[in-house]
């Protein structure tokens, strides 16, 4: 069929295509007749079908990243978890130990011992399904008195005997050599530790003997010679099954030895016997932990029929189970924060359909009218998809495990720090997503489609001449009736003051309903804006009327006529916008609160209790002795004596220091005694050292410090408190003391307010902050208190500790800030949060500018005739230039205002409400809102670029357009 097509306009090819109703469509003819016709229309509208195919790729990307991320991130728990073994020692993940205690179940020979341990060596590779690394057998007797050679006087030392697998190739023979197999007489070479020949003084070539049982002391006692002296090699190494410290009373000996002499001796010597084995568990995933678990479960019952009362000490079992819990939690919470993102994704695959099916739309009306079904024309849309999605597929899983690691390089909101590489691999949950999210995006491809393919040509023309309609959403007037469930949902947000109530999880970063309220408040205001938009540009273009230029009239007469031809667009501007706003609000704002709560807690970067000398000097003062005491109140010898606390500033890594105490006290007002805290302070060093914000106080810190320089007994009272009791500056009562054992009377006076001060909280009851010298010339001398450090970005707290050390101080750690924020940083939930919104945020603004794009250059082709009939009367190049690009920026300005506006207004409404944790001082310190402007920029940089491509663009078009061309169409187009 021969056909004529121009820009703006596309035409059916359907040569080899049965179109007569009720054709089997899926005959081998006629589904190569399908496939000709889908190649072809994929080749004619490419750029198109590429973008649709971006938009697969990102939603897939982002839906693989999240079980890839949390698979990663469950697997560093899990070895995290694994490698602490008993006692808080460390050992390899998959660590095995199965143990017989003879304690529990008494003495075995060697022939209870040996099908055990033939199953250990044989088959515990296969059963449990994990190859191998390292594997150590450990039999030991029971203790037995060690006695000299004669056997007369009392036992030196109770000792096991003992053998262990590879034993010298772990340790250092410091003295003599590794004993020889026993022969059948003569005594039992051994081998002792370092620790014990120094104890007892025992020297290599020396004979004693090991008593038997008390039953059979006589007939099971042996001879032995100390053959060697052992060293641990390395302490650290995978080898060792117990602490090497616990083996130094163990006398080792030959296996041989062990079987062939002394089991001939004692029938039954073996009491301890212990199998310890390392697999690799690297290739273990959430998927297989049940079948891991099973295994394991299947060999504790094999061993306990073998021998019974052998067990399994150590194994992975329960740190799988939790790990799989962690795995599936993780990726629930994390699917759930991405559905806005993947709705914004959605929306952009919607568009860009939109824009394919409205190209189509004369082709469509024409397959109709010539005989075929809409199931025939959703069927073409449909295997059209499938090929586009099959394709996208691939590169979307790369494009997932690659978000996947950035996600485990996550410390904050777009801040993406390379660190360890964590496995990242594609899980059988994974691929189960990656489909699900293609079968969803395809068929939010196919819903553009759905609507056009009911028109035939007759119905298409009379549909086209109402292009200029409202969308329906609006003639329903569905963005006016979403107002109501955004407010009640604020409306019950202000009510409980949090979001707590919405999720069982107290920390926001469990919350997965955290997104909801926000997100449907900025979707309804986004929707809103749009229909307000028409409007807005129907007042600039009556003030435009009297402005010289057709230009800008035209584009916002165009603007307030046709809300239908740009709804898309602004609407896809102002969501990306706002949610981004939104989101990095939060994310700055979390984190701040994160640091403003860990140095509430601790003041400043670390927290020192300082306990004093209460006898003598330590440290550099040590034997030397004073010309003066460091303390007195001429009555008594001081109780408590410090080193100055400038000594603090000479440990590396110190910045400034300061002294703070905290002091229970009474305060008198009238007739009553009120409990209450007194914060001493030093008022010069403070402000260098403590964690301020503004809204502790109405004052700033260094107006606060001066008021209590105009008076040694000067105090700042707590607001809540002053306000209570109708507190002023001015007015004077006394304190209570009693920080050395003996109540003294303080008078201070009132000089300020403060509304909270750092480590100190409102349930505490009532405070005052005042000098610290003070209260230690009217109490008599100086006790115990606080030492606040500020300390150099990167400071090692080793280096504190040896600091401490040097100087001899007698301090204990109330808080180290740094240690707890790289902490929190880590935790698996935060990361992953933070990880997905800054991979989303990209995504989401690559594909609005994808998009934006796309609909300028589809734009021009849609308008073709109408700008070649405003060429052919009269307008210039260059005014239909500046025509489109005055209509891209307002509807890009019109999408970064309002984006900006509802993402801002959404940032300080909800925020607030995030504030989730619980406990007695759960809002303290409270919320600071940050609007997240720097990122704001970016966005605004990038949007501007936008602009700029798309006037580029629009101005390659007009240079390109053919001026008859355009008249010669007319109404064919």
């Amino acid at each position: 069929m021969a056909t004529t097509s121009s820009p703006g306009s596309s035409q059916p090819v359907v040569s080899g295509l049965s179109l007569r109703r009720g054709s089997k469509w899926w005959s081998p003819g006629s589904l190569i007749g399908v496939l000709r016709v889908v190649s072809r229309r994929l080749w004619s509208h490419l750029g198109l079908m590429l973008a649709i195919a971006v938009g697969f790729i990102v939603a897939i990307g982002l839906t693989v990243s999240i079980p890839v991320y949390a698979e990663a991130v469950g697997y560093r728990i899990l070895r995290d978890e694994l490698a602490q073994g008993e006692a808080g020692s460390k050992r390899p993940p998959f660590a095995f130990m199965f143990r017989y205690l003879g304690s529990q179940t008494g003495v075995i020979s060697w022939r209870d011992y040996a099908p055990l341990d033939e199953y250990m060596r044989t088959q515990l590779a296969e059963r449990l399904g994990l190859p191998i690394m390292t594997e150590v057998r450990y039999v030991a007797t029971d203790k037995a008195p060690l006695m000299p050679a004669s056997g007369v006087g009392k036992p030196l030392i109770f000792v096991n005997t003992a053998f262990a697998t590879d034993f010298e190739q772990h340790i250092d023979i410091i003295d003599g050599a590794f004993p020889q197999p026993a022969s059948t007489d003569g005594p039992i070479e051994v081998l002792i530790s370092e620790d014990l020949s120094g104890r007892l003084g025992f020297q290599v070539g020396e004979e004693y003997l090991i008593l038997g049982p008390q039953e059979q002391r006589v007939e099971q006692s042996y001879p032995i010679r100390i053959a060697g002296v052992w060293r641990v090699r390395d302490p650290g190494s995978d080898y060792w099954f117990y602490d090497p410290v616990t083996l130094y009373d163990t006398l080792f000996v030959p296996e041989e030895s062990f079987r062939d002499r002394l089991t001939a001796i004692n029938p039954k010597p073996i009491y301890v016997a212990t199998w310890y084995a390392i697999a690799d568990g690297s290739r273990v995933r959430s998927s297989d932990v049940a079948d891991v678990r099973a295994r394991i479960n299947r060999i504790a019952t094999d061993i306990t029929t073998i021998l019974p009362g052998s067990r399994i000490d150590i194994s992975p079992a329960q740190a799988l189970a939790e790990h799989q819990r962690q795995v599936q939690r993780l990726t629930l919470i994390l699917t759930i924060f991405s559905v806005p993102v993947l709705g914004l994704i959605a929306y952009f695959i919607l568009l860009v359909a939109g824009l394919v099916v409205q190209r189509q739309s004369n082709e469509i009306a024409v397959l109709r009218s010539r005989g075929a079904s809409r199931l025939q024309v959703l069927g073409i849309y449909l295997i059209e998809g499938l090929l586009l999605g099959i394709a996208a597929l691939a590169a979307g899983v790369a494009v997932g495990q690659g978000a996947g690691l950035l996600m485990t390089w996550t410390r904050s909101f777009l801040d993406v720090q390379p660190g360890e590489w964590l496995p990242i691999e594609l899980t059988p949950d994974a691929w189960q997503r990656a489909w699900q999210m293609l079968i969803v995006m395809v068929t939010a491809s196919l819903l553009p489609a759905f609507g056009v393919a009911r028109y035939t040509i007759v119905s298409f023309k009379s549909e086209r001449a109402r292009a200029t309609r409202k969308p329906f959403w609006q003639r329903m007037y569905l963005d006016l009736l979403l107002l109501l469930p955004v407010y009640y949902g604020y409306t019950l947000l202000e009510q409980r003051g949090t979001v707590a109530f919405l999720g069982a999880a107290d920390d926001p970063f469990g919350n997965p309903l955290l997104l909801l309220a926000p997100t449907l408040y900025m979707f309804t205001l986004a929707l809103v804006a749009t229909r307000i938009f028409p409007l807005a540009m129907s007042a600039l273009e009556w003030l435009a009327r009297h402005m010289r230029g057709v230009a800008t009239v035209t584009a916002l007469r165009y603007l307030a006529r046709t809300p239908g031809a740009y709804t898309g667009p602004v609407l896809l501007l102002i969501l990306t916008l706002s949610l981004a706003t939104f989101t990095a609000s939060m994310a700055q704002t979390l984190d701040r609160h994160l640091i403003d709560q860990v140095y509430y807690e601790s003041g400043s970067d670390i927290r020192l209790y300082d306990l004093g000398q209460s006898g003598g000097f330590s440290g550099p003062m040590a034997g030397m002795q004073p010309q003066q005491p460091l303390v007195s109140d001429g009555m008594q010898e001081a109780r408590f004596m410090f080193l100055p606390v400038t000594d603090y500033l000479t440990i590396p890594g110190v910045e400034a220091a300061t002294r703070v105490s905290v002091s229970q006290v009474e305060i008198t007002l009238g007739n009553r005694t009120i409990p209450a805290r007194f914060i001493g302070v030093d008022r010069v060093d403070l402000p260098a050292v403590i964690h301020w914000r503004a809204d502790y106080a109405g004052e700033s810190l260094g107006a606060l410090m001066n008021h209590l320089a105009d008076d040694p007994s000067a105090v700042l009272v707590n607001s809540a408190f002053a306000a209570q009791n109708r507190l002023r500056p001015g007015d004077r009562f006394e304190v209570v003391m009693n920080d050395l054992d003996r109540k003294v009377r303080v008078p201070v006076i009132v000089v300020g307010y403060v509304n909270l001060f750092p480590t100190v909280y409102p349930t505490d009851g009532p405070f005052l902050i005042g000098n610290l010298d003070y209260a230690f010339d009217m109490q008599g001398g100086q006790y115990p208190y606080d030492v606040w450090l500020r300390l150099t970005p990167g400071v090692e707290r080793r280096t504190i500790d040896e600091g401490l050390r040097e100087l001899g101080l007698r301090t204990f750690e109330r808080g180290f800030a740094p240690t707890i924020i790289v902490a929190e940083h880590a935790r698996p939930e935060r990361q992953g949060f933070y990880g997905l919104l800054s991979v989303g945020f990209i995504a989401s603004a690559f594909l609005t500018v994808l998009g934006f794009l796309f609909y300028s250059a589809l734009s021009f082709q849609r308008r073709f005739v109408e700008l070649g009939m405003l060429r052919a009367i009269g307008l210039s190049t260059r005014q239909l230039g500046a025509l489109l690009a005055w209509e891209q920026a307002l509807i890009i300005g019109a999408g970064m205002i309002g984006g900006t506006l509802i993402g801002v207004t959404a940032s300080q409404l909800f925020i607030p409400f995030l504030q989730v944790r619980r406990g007695a001082n759960a809002q303290i310190p409270p919320f600071v809102v940050q609007i997240a402007w720097e990122q704001i920029a970016i966005i605004y940089m990038v949007f501007g670029a936008m602009l700029i491509a798309a006037v580029l663009i629009t101005i390659a078009l007009l240079r390109r357009m053919k001026l008859f061309q355009a008249v010669k169409l007319g109404e064919a187009i």
